[in-house]
């Protein structure tokens, strides 16, 4: 029953405040319920900053994808959808299919070579409801 408790000279540090961990369970983290909670607040805001981030930039790449296909352009380089603020490490799928690299955003669906991105289309994703 003794090994759980700490019984050696290096006390570990609160992870949000610093403060030394001279008592409690050996794999204890903070030294107080409010550190644990400001610990784990903000871990969580830190989260959904990414989240919201990478959702922002699949959007504004979709928005460009698609205003190419209204334009009718089912082609484009790379360096030119760059001008256009496209970041083509943002997608939400890509599968290689035979020697080919199929990559999709949201509804749109794209072939994707080292510099240029073609037979651009829209189609439905496998998952979404029939209309």
């Amino acid at each position: 029953m003794l090994m759980k408790y700490r019984l050696n000279e290096t006390e570990p540090l609160c992870l949000e405040c610093g403060d030394p961990l001279s008592y409690g369970r050996s794999d204890r983290k903070f030294c107080s319920d409010g550190c644990r909670n400001r610990w784990h607040n903000r871990e969580a805001r830190q989260y959904r900053a990414r989240y919201a981030r990478v959702v922002g930039i699949l959007q504004k790449n979709h928005e460009i994808l698609l205003g190419l296909l209204r334009l009718g352009i089912h082609a484009i380089s790379k360096a030119e959808l760059a001008q256009l603020g496209y970041r083509p490490e943002f997608v939400t799928s890509c599968i290689r299919e035979r020697r080919r690299m199929v990559c999709r955003c949201f509804d749109i669906v794209f072939l994707s070579t080292e510099t240029q991105i073609t037979h651009l289309k829209e189609e439905p994703a496998p998952w979404a409801p029939d209309p």
